[in-house]
């Protein structure tokens, strides 16, 4: 890996943003007291999760009501 030239060009080097970032997308939601998922609906609500946070809400949702999903 060219690090020093990632550095030059302003790129952060590290896993900090990326752990950040799984703390506020993950953990926040799937990981409260008692929570227990299945692979499915564990992949469905961090879909769901992104989607949210990523301010893609309008756009996700109305695609997902038409969607019958059997779990």
């Amino acid at each position: 890996m060219g690090y020093a030239g990632f550095r030059r060009a302003g790129y952060p080097i590290g896993s900090g943003s990326v752990e950040s970032t799984y703390k506020v997308v993950v953990q926040a939601r799937m990981k409260q007291a008692g929570m227990r998922w299945s692979r499915h609906s564990a992949q469905a609500m961090l879909a769901l999760r992104c989607a949210l946070l990523g301010e893609r809400w309008d756009t996700v949702w109305p695609s997902l009501l038409t969607v019958t999903i059997f779990v």
